[in-house]
């Protein structure tokens, strides 16, 4: 049996996040990554990287939860653990201008 879904005028919102992350929108990518029920990780690496190219100060904790998940979700090798929270850090570091 067929079941009705209702789609608004903006689209799904991971539709809708793909695009803002597409064209570097901050706002509406947050705003639509609250509306999914799940983010996936090339999507929050690139949302994480909107932040830091903005200056943005949830930088560093959003660094964190992404550090979290890529060692939880990607099963990566010591190696790359450490690759990805050398640049992660870098990155902060930059941020603050130390």
């Amino acid at each position: 049996m067929w079941e009705r879904v209702f789609v608004t005028s903006d689209g799904h919102a991971g539709a809708r996040l793909r695009a803002a992350l597409a064209v570097g929108n901050l706002t509406a990518a947050e705003q639509a990554a609250f509306e999914v029920p799940f983010v996936p990780l090339t999507e929050a690496r690139a949302l994480l990287e909107l932040y830091a190219e903005q200056g943005e100060p949830k930088f560093e904790r959003a660094a964190l939860r992404y550090l979290r998940r890529y060692l939880e979700e990607a099963d990566p090798s010591l190696a790359d653990v450490a690759g990805v929270a050398a640049v992660l850090a870098e990155r902060a570091v930059l941020m603050r201008g130390s």
